[in-house]
């Protein structure tokens, strides 16, 4: 079991701009997603400069909380899921295949890290770790979404039973519809199975996480996405708005002061020197 200590809880609290802990009440976890996915990005700076990052506890809430960095699925939902132990939920990470952009015909691997949480004997999914579009608040398994929520649960091809043990997608609001963000069961994962996977994740070479860019925040209603040098922010009615980047310079500018990473000067230096590649200059 992962969790954090009280000195440790209130250092992360006061990290999402959060003054007490809180009871462990559904209201209660929908803050803490929300605070956590607008103070603490969603970033891949580590892998795409050659670094190893590490999925404890203590790497992870060094990282995010003193360093004041982001990070991705594994390292953010597992400082989510360690501070929503210390506050009294039960929480079960699950594995995921991501399904954002990939063609229906091509498969993935179930690299994508989220969470199962139990909330006054009802289960519900929180995830502040996906890089694209993230519910920002928490999902029923057991129930439908609220209808203006533009995420929902469905089942996965394949299963008829609409029955929350059985493959879900979760699906997204777009300007043209319905689109598919990940897909999951509700298969327990141990902790120590993550291991591999962001082994692979933070240094295989065919990993995305080493070849480009990808940010993320939740800034009021818009969901700030860069890629490389494309800033999108989308709305939560599904629309996007896109700009490009063409300079190192524009990028670390958007990085410090539009995603709130706190950048030293090595991670300066190579972002500085891997850039410019990227964007093609």
């Amino acid at each position: 079991m992962i969790t954090l200590d009280a000195p440790r809880l209130d250092a992360y609290l006061a990290r999402l701009g959060l003054d007490a802990p809180p009871s462990p009440t559904l209201e209660s976890l929908d803050a803490l997603i929300a605070a956590q996915l607008a103070r603490i990005p969603f970033e891949n700076i580590d892998p795409l400069l050659g670094r190893p990052v590490r999925i404890d506890i203590d790497a992870v809430f060094d990282k995010l909380v003193t360093r004041r960095r982001g990070g991705y699925c594994f390292e953010l939902n597992t400082l989510l899921a360690a501070a929503l132990m210390a506050l009294g939920y039960t929480v079960t990470p699950l594995a995921a295949r991501v399904r954002w952009g990939v063609a229906d015909d091509v498969q993935t691997m179930a690299s994508h890290m989220l969470l199962r949480v139990e909330v006054a004997h009802r289960s519900y999914l929180a995830d502040v770790g996906f890089g694209g579009p993230s519910p920002f608040r928490s999902l029923p398994f057991s129930a439908p979404a609220a209808p203006a929520f533009p995420y929902r649960l469905v089942p996965a091809p394949g299963d008829t039973a609409a029955s929350a043990f059985h493959g879900q997608d979760l699906e997204v609001r777009g300007a043209e519809g319905w689109l598919k963000v990940y897909r999951f069961d509700l298969t327990p994962q141990p902790w120590i199975d993550f291991i591999a996977r962001n082994w692979y994740i933070c240094t295989h070479p065919d990993s995305p996480f080493t070849q480009r860019l990808m940010v993320a925040r939740t800034d009021s209603n818009l969901r700030l996405t860069l890629a490389n040098g494309e800033l999108a922010e989308r709305a939560t009615d599904g629309t996007v708005h896109r700009q490009a980047l063409s300079t190192a310079g524009d990028v670390i500018d958007v990085l410090v002061n539009r995603f709130h990473v706190a950048l030293d000067a090595d991670s300066l230096a190579g972002l500085e020197r891997v850039l410019p590649a990227m964007l093609g200059v």
